[in-house]
């Protein structure tokens, strides 16, 4: 990397001072998100509860997704050591990660007529934030394997997913 050395980019993996604006940027955003999708669950309430039933399953997920990178993000500004927040964001996710995957694995085999899309695009939508943040509290309880630099995945990830299982529970759910 022309510019920043080996050592400086180690360092900000643990260095949790050097990402408090990312961390600020991403509250906001997720705290803004989660509150669309609660108005977008309240709206089309009927919907969701008459339409396929993984549906009020999903929109639970999302909103836990959400309150997941708003959390850990809020961890991360709190001044502690970063192996601390390591063991905070992997209690989350963790359980997260393994009630969702039971959930998602026990409606597929319920509805295998479902279209496979649907169980793709439900699971990716909540692994690709929790899968990250367990790797980042590993990584950062131990201060070893990038860190801080696995949440930036979980939280994007975590938006990302968000903001498309949002599109499902507001607009394909009138189709």
């Amino acid at each position: 990397m022309a510019g920043i050395s080996k050592t400086k980019a180690v360092t900000h993996s643990y260095e949790l001072s050097t990402w408090q604006p990312f961390f600020q940027a991403m509250i906001t955003a997720a705290g803004a998100l989660a509150g669309l999708v609660f108005v977008a669950v309240s709206i089309n309430l009927d919907g969701i509860l008459k339409g396929p039933k993984f549906l009020p399953a999903r929109a639970a997920e999302t909103l836990a997704t959400l309150m997941l990178v708003v959390v850990s993000s809020a961890l991360a500004l709190v001044p502690e050591d970063s192996r601390l927040l390591g063991i905070e964001i992997f209690v989350i996710a963790a359980p997260m990660l393994t009630l969702s995957t039971r959930s998602q694995f026990r409606h597929w085999r319920a509805n295998r007529a479902d279209p496979a899309v649907w169980h793709i695009g439900r699971t990716g939508a909540t692994a690709a934030a929790t899968v990250p943040a367990c790797f980042a509290g590993i990584s950062l309880g131990v201060r070893w394997g990038g860190g801080a630099y696995w949440l930036v995945p979980a939280v994007l990830f975590g938006i990302g997913g968000a903001v498309f299982s949002a599109w499902v529970l507001l607009i394909e759910i009138m189709r």
